[in-house]
């Protein structure tokens, strides 16, 4: 029989004592191990399982068993870091871009942002050297406020999370993309979002449904494409080599019209 080294009591081979010390100990070990592992997973110490920013949960449960009595803050502070990754990963992948994009067609104020995600990085960088990215976030932001000022009200309801597109879906991406302003556009995976709005038209109010893809493309990250997987599929089995961004017809059962 093995003793607990906090009561003295005796324990299971193996086993955990019932005593407050122990289970505290037990229960900082497994959050722990949780961590690290979430962390691995998610990449975040930046190279895989290699922590390049000192910081390993284990050696921070190990020093914590010398004093019992800082288990438990230490048990707390580990939960408190798993939310802040979840955090951190829902707010910059897939979901973070459509969640920005989502403000930007709801809010003032948010050309950039709106072009930012709709618009290729070639296509930006050649607006800008043409001087004409800043008249168009001023435009896009004078046209939001005229709006709002005629008494029209948003208010962002969900942004839900729908399927993976496939492969013709991303093929259907790139020609989208190519025919926008990008140079040999790659993409890489994927998803459709469904954006709920609640629209008041100077009273008249009704929810609005918007079907979009958050693509990832290489070398440029999260980007929004205003348009149904559906549509992108059709679209990656089209033969031809592009398509324009304008061609894309929104399914009317799915999706009312956002010029408000």
């Amino acid at each position: 029989m093995a003793f607990c080294k906090f009561c003295g009591n005796e324990i299971p081979e193996g086993g955990v004592c019932s005593c407050p010390a122990a289970q505290a100990e037990a229960q900082g070990a497994n959050a722990a191990a949780q961590v690290n592992n979430f962390a691995q997973d998610n990449n975040v110490y930046g190279q895989g399982a290699n922590n390049q920013n000192g910081f390993n949960p284990n050696e921070m449960v190990e020093k914590a068993k010398k004093n019992p009595a800082i288990l438990i803050g230490a048990v707390a502070g580990l939960i408190v870091l798993i939310i802040l990754l979840c955090f951190i990963i829902a707010h910059t992948g897939a979901s973070g871009a459509a969640k920005k994009y989502a403000k930007s067609i709801t809010k003032k104020g948010k050309g950039k942002a709106y072009y930012s995600l709709t618009l290729p990085d070639d296509k930006i960088k050649e607006l800008k050297d043409d001087e004409d990215w800043k008249d168009m976030i001023e435009d896009y932001n004078d046209d939001m406020a005229d709006d709002f000022d005629d008494g029209l009200k948003l208010k962002l309801k969900t942004v839900k999370k729908g399927k993976k597109i496939n492969k013709k879906a991303l093929k259907g991406a790139e020609k989208t993309w190519e025919s926008a302003g990008a140079d040999d556009p790659e993409a890489k995976k994927g998803f459709e979002y469904k954006i709920k709005v609640q629209v008041n038209d100077d009273g008249d109010k009704n929810s609005v449904t918007r079907k979009v893809c958050v693509v990832k493309f290489k070398g440029e990250g999260w980007k929004v494409i205003e348009t149904s997987a559906e549509s992108l599929e059709k679209k990656g089995e089209d033969k031809s080599s592009s398509s324009s961004y304008d061609d894309f017809d929104f399914d009317d059962s799915d999706l009312e019209d956002f010029d408000f």
